[in-house]
């Protein structure tokens, strides 16, 4: 049995839970509900980032203080993972003590190491909203590929990184306005003496290709520039001591990665067990670490988070999964271009179900943006989920019903037939460790295609008609529910909703560990519609 703890990127506290969350908490959901059923300890964990300056101007907007409004935010959201299957064995915030002591405990190992400096720089400052703008709120041309449009830390056109006040032409997305450089004092770190312990750990990882690429690009172009850990007044999140550095606060991605601990520290302090929490964090076991992340958080976990790391000699992640970009119509989310689905208005029209499915259908251990469009959508539900696969029990139930009042036979027609669905397994089980989901449903789409091929072809509409053929028939129905079930239980981690609707169809719990075992003399529910076509637009 392996020991496994999974990560989710935190969803900052400042607005509502969108379906780009929902894209990443689906694809780690998917493949911990797996681990799970490979009978493995694994255990899910996430919290809100509830600190920094998009959350201050946010709170001040409401006029609610910052920590009434993180409240309510972290209630909202945990309420909405839920609508969607994804079970958190914690989903917590990074405002917590625990928090706050390992940002002390890194700050005083820094310095311990020599690692950490005091320095002035000028930084740009929104003289309308009397602030020193963060990257995020900055915008321009890229200094080094002149691309517009760039936030003030990294390129997305060329991946480069950069200072803020390198931005060429900039504008505060605060105030719409020309920033002015202003001098500041603040406190780095220094990480360029990391670059041969990254590389190292980089090259014997089992990242993703563009993920390693992606990482050794930034290191061989000596884009692992010294890290500046503090943000000015006003600003918040947790406070830096004044011995350190005079009125300043943590950087929010400083505090942020350190939530991964914090947080699994606080579900051990729930279930009184800080050893589970030391066998997880420690160096030198064989417990295992995941992380999934969106494309663009990369360099703060694929360079500045395995440094911390070894500053606090805590256990670097087993492996970082990271996904693209989702895009609807085409084009980028975004709220301001009315490009925006939030879960709520999700759930208004469709359910939780279809967009597991169909995020599933798209996702693989590459880093492709996916592209949310109606017509693809409503095709990959209607056609793949509902008509062909679904659609099997519904052909079949009829025939059950109307001559062995609901009870399956005690042998199946076509052992055969019904093996060769069996020993898809090995394939299946390959898909799902190594997050290849996008196969499972091509593979499950080639089986469904099979079975009503199979149906077609025996036209059991014609042989219950022969009273002789009634004993065959049995049989023939019996094998297409067990192969029905075991298509069931292959996309069991993908719809847990119409999962459950299966099994009280069967009327039997289906495991996957008992998944060669068919299911003969068992009497079956009456069939209710277990999934309708979807009609409905809101693209």
């Amino acid at each position: 049995m392996k020991n496994i703890l999974v990560t989710c990127a935190f969803p900052y506290a400042n607005g509502p839970i969108h379906i780009g969350h929902i894209l990443e908490h689906i694809q780690a959901d998917i493949w911990v509900r797996y681990q799970k059923l490979l009978g493995n300890k694994v255990y899910f964990i996430c919290a809100d980032d509830s600190h920094g300056t998009a959350v201050m101007l946010k709170s001040n907007e409401l006029n609610l203080l910052p920590e009434v409004m993180i409240e309510n935010i972290l209630k909202d959201h945990k309420k909405q993972f839920k609508k969607f299957n994804i079970i958190h064995d914690i989903y917590y915030t990074t405002h917590n003590k625990f928090n706050y002591f390992y940002c002390l405990l890194l700050l005083n190992n820094l310095k311990i190491n020599k690692l950490l400096y005091k320095k002035n720089i000028y930084q740009f400052y929104d003289i309308y909203k009397n602030i020193f703008l963060p990257d995020r709120f900055l915008k321009g041309q890229c200094p080094k590929c002149k691309k517009y449009n760039q936030y003030g830390d990294i390129c997305n056109f060329c991946n480069k990184i950069y200072n803020s006040f390198d931005l060429i032409n900039p504008k505060s997305l605060l105030s719409n306005t020309i920033p002015v450089l202003k001098k500041t004092n603040h406190l780095f770190i220094n990480i360029k003496k990391y670059k041969k312990f990254l590389f190292n750990w980089i090259l014997v990882s089992g990242f993703q290709s563009e993920v390693k690429n992606q990482l050794l690009f930034w290191l061989d172009n000596d884009d692992l520039i010294d890290w500046n850990i503090s943000r000015d007044f006003p600003y918040f999140g947790f406070k830096i001591p004044n011995k350190y550095i005079l009125n300043k606060f943590f950087y929010v991605w400083l505090d942020a990665p350190l939530g991964y601990i914090s947080v699994f520290k606080k579900f051990c302090y729930l279930n009184y067990n800080y050893s589970k929490f030391y066998d997880f964090w420690k160096n030198d076991n064989d417990y295992e670490i995941y992380h999934f992340i969106g494309k663009d958080i990369l360099y703060f976990h694929g360079l500045l988070w395995p440094i911390m790391l070894d500053v606090l000699d805590f256990k670097k992640p087993t492996n970082i999964i990271v996904h693209g970009h989702i895009k609807i119509n085409g084009h980028k989310m975004s709220k301001s271009e009315n490009n925006f689905i939030s879960t709520k208005k999700w759930l208004k029209y469709f359910d939780s179900d279809s967009l597991r499915y169909y995020f599933a259908s798209k996702l693989s251990f590459k880093i492709n943006d996916i592209n949310l469009c109606i017509n693809d959508f409503l095709k990959t539900i209607n056609c793949n989920l509902v008509n062909n696969y679904i659609n099997i029990a519904s052909r079949i139930y009829p025939f059950i019903n109307k001559y062995y009042n609901n009870n399956l036979s005690n042998k199946l027609l076509d052992y055969n037939f019904y093996n060769f669905f069996l020993n898809k397994y090995d394939l299946i089980n390959n898909y799902f460790l190594n997050f290849n989901y996008y196969k499972i449903i091509l593979e499950i789409n080639k089986l469904v295609s099979l079975v009503n091929k199979y149906i077609n072809d025996y036209k059991p509409w014609l042989i219950c008609k022969n009273l002789k053929k009634r004993y065959e028939l049995h049989k023939f129905c019996t094998t297409i529910i067990n192969i029905f079930a075991i298509i069931s239980i292959y996309l069991c981690p993908i719809i847990p909703n119409i999962f459950n609707k299966i099994e009280k169809f069967l009327n039997i719990k289906l495991y996957w560990k008992k998944i060669q075992i068919p299911i003969l003399n068992h009497k079956i529910n009456k069939y209710k519609k277990i999934y309708k076509y979807i009609n409905k637009n809101i693209f």
